[in-house]
């Protein structure tokens, strides 16, 4: 009849449900314990390997600028106050390239080739006035500690404008005009300008390695978390 057949057709689909059932927590388990294994071999190590650099704690002791950063995010912040004014230099972590270890076995004419270096940063310098209502939002590049600028955006409600990522800013409002297009007089005094504020080389260094550094906690830390929800 067919009121049997369907019966033992929902009585074979239950059985097959409950075998995959078992079968999944199985695999889980068995899949589960060997990527903890392979986690703690490579947090073993990461942790093996990782030495923060001397420059960076030794440039935060004696550059006069302060330094934070977001716990688990990626940005990170330098500040200091020159005169009456106020700044600030934000970056975040950046992520290696991925074959950056087997680059060395091509040389460097892999690197001229492509045209950039493995040491780059983007960073965004805020320059505010003793109240922070006004000030100028500068978006730079560094490369081999050597800084480029983009653009210079002089605004009257900072607030606003610090707030908006860097992108959103360009899409939103007016940054001014590519900073390689400016008068080479109004470049030139612009560089000295913020130099007089602290943006060298040596920034350029802290903030090209410090992203790195950065990076590569917030990866250990990953590794970390997903071991123990994996192993619980």
């Amino acid at each position: 009849m067919p009121s049997a057949r369907l019966a033992a057709i929902k009585q074979v689909s239950l059985v097959a449900s409950q075998q995959r059932l078992f079968s999944s927590v199985e695999m889980v388990a068995r899949s589960g314990a060997k990527l903890v294994k392979a986690l703690d071999k490579e947090m073993k190590y990461e942790n093996d390997n990782y030495n923060q650099l001397e420059d960076i704690d030794t440039f935060i002791r004696e550059s006069g600028w302060g330094y934070s950063e977001v716990e688990d995010g990626i940005m990170m912040c330098l500040a200091k106050t020159v005169g009456d004014k106020k700044i600030e230099v934000i970056f975040e972590a950046r992520q290696p390239q991925a074959d950056e270890e087997g680059q060395h076995e091509e040389g460097h004419e892999h690197e001229e080739e492509q045209g950039m270096s493995e040491n780059y940063c983007d960073f965004t310098i805020i320059i505010s006035d003793v109240h922070g209502n006004t000030g100028l939002i500068v978006e730079a590049t560094t490369m081999d500690t050597e800084v480029n600028y983009n653009s210079v955006m002089a605004t009257d409600d900072l607030e606003h404008s610090r707030n908006l990522h860097r992108f959103d800013r360009q899409m939103k409002t007016y940054v001014g005009p590519d900073f390689s297009t400016l008068d080479e007089r109004i470049q030139t005094s612009m560089t000295e300008y913020l130099e007089g504020y602290g943006i060298n080389e040596h920034l350029c260094a802290f903030v090209e390695c410090m992203s790195l550094d950065k990076d590569q906690r917030l990866y250990m830390n990953w590794i970390n978390k997903l071991r123990n929800f994996v192993q619980h």
